[in-house]
């Protein structure tokens, strides 16, 4: 058999030789199991080391997540405290109002009853003036 090229990997031809025989041929691959257990190796560490990214990845994903509705349910709070301030105030400017108004309908009213006591008062006194201008006479 002619050789066609020489294999790097193998030593000299010479060296494959044996008592009796060739031990090893052209084309032979005598490195292919250990090659093959080095590439299985390789892929294993590169599928667990893909693995603990993914769950890296799932972890952070999910702390983002609890991070994000932590946030939202910290907004919603502060939202909620300032509606319910908001409404406060708008029952006390409404109570206050309310009261204003109460206070200027007893003031309007007290001062309506006065005129008309002061009005009756003042027909009163024009009618004993009047009654007493009879009795006199005019002149």
């Amino acid at each position: 058999m002619k050789r066609t090229k020489e294999n790097w990997k193998v030593g000299h031809p010479e060296d494959r030789n044996g008592i009796s025989g060739l031990f090893q041929f052209d084309g032979e691959d005598p490195v292919y199991l250990d090659r093959k257990k080095e590439y299985q190796s390789t892929q294993k560490n590169w599928i667990e080391e893909q693995k603990l990214e993914k769950q890296a990845k799932a972890l952070s994903d999910q702390e983002a997540e609890m991070a994000m509705a932590r946030s939202t349910l910290q907004a919603n709070r502060a939202r909620g405290l300032m509606e319910d301030q908001v409404q406060r105030q708008n029952k006390m400017m409404l109570a206050s109002v309310r009261d204003a108004n109460l206070q200027l309908r007893a003031e309007k009213e007290a001062k309506e009853k006065f005129e008309r006591q002061q009005k009756i008062l003042e027909e009163q006194q024009d009618l004993q003036y009047q009654r007493e201008m009879r009795r006199k006479g005019a002149y």
